[in-house]
């Protein structure tokens, strides 16, 4: 047998390294594997988190295909350009010698504070800080009228029951109960007047109530700052 046979296999494995097709030149798995590890931190250092969010992401398996070591630079993107709850990265190596790139799907759950009780608490009870914790859920899920701190809901009455594990919501409480007597304060740039009143309905914090004032019988409308004290911004 003459060289020929042995220059065309050189030739055939070397056009095999430089265009990605699998060959004695390809890298193990553990290449694969190490290029799924980059793009799940490189997904993560993308993400941009609130205070006391975190995030839970799953990459689906490695390629089964091994890829040529990159000679170049190895980048990733979003094919959507925008982290979604469903991604597919692609993950791209850079190079003049060993090009190739490949996608690989993400799946990333935000998750978000939210204040629970720890026991189960029936209505018109009054919590404590001793039977509330935090839990998380996700973001989407989260219709924005919990709680995150814990220390808001302290000496708050329940207007339903309350069960553990499930947010706690704005519209289940009374921050202000109908009947309360509290701090009605008119505040201005240079002013504050407080006055004693009666709240007229329930409110929780940031809500609009009725209450009169003890003094001159009036009624108005006021914000609910703490369970004590509704402001009226003038």
């Amino acid at each position: 047998m003459d060289n020929t046979f042995f220059i065309s296999l050189a030739l055939l494995t070397a056009v095999s390294c430089l265009s990605g097709i699998p060959g004695d030149c390809l890298a193990d798995s553990e290449y694969n594997q190490e290029l799924a590890e980059e793009a799940r931190d490189w997904l993560e250092g993308e993400l941009v988190l609130e205070d006391g969010e975190t995030a839970e992401i799953s990459m689906a398996s490695a390629p089964r295909r091994d890829y040529p070591v990159c000679e170049g630079e190895v980048t990733f993107s979003v094919a959507a350009d925008k982290i979604r709850k469903n991604n597919s990265i692609k993950t791209e190596c850079k190079s003049d010698t060993t090009p190739w790139h490949f996608y690989i799907t993400a799946r990333v759950v935000i998750k978000t504070p939210f204040v629970t009780v720890i026991a189960a608490v029936p209505k018109n009870s009054v919590l404590t800080r001793d039977n509330l914790t935090t839990g998380y859920m996700d973001k989407i899920l989260n219709r924005g009228t919990s709680f995150t701190d814990p220390s808001l809901l302290d000496g708050i009455r329940t207007k339903r029951d309350l069960k553990p594990g499930q947010p706690v919501l704005s519209n289940q409480i009374c921050v202000i109960c109908q009947g309360d007597e509290i701090d009605i304060e008119a505040a201005g740039d240079s002013f504050s007047i407080r006055t004693r009143g009666e709240a007229m309905q329930d409110g929780s914090y940031g809500d609009y109530i009725r209450v009169k004032n003890s003094k001159s019988g009036k009624t108005v409308k006021a914000r609910v700052v703490d369970s004590s004290l509704v402001r009226i911004d003038m």
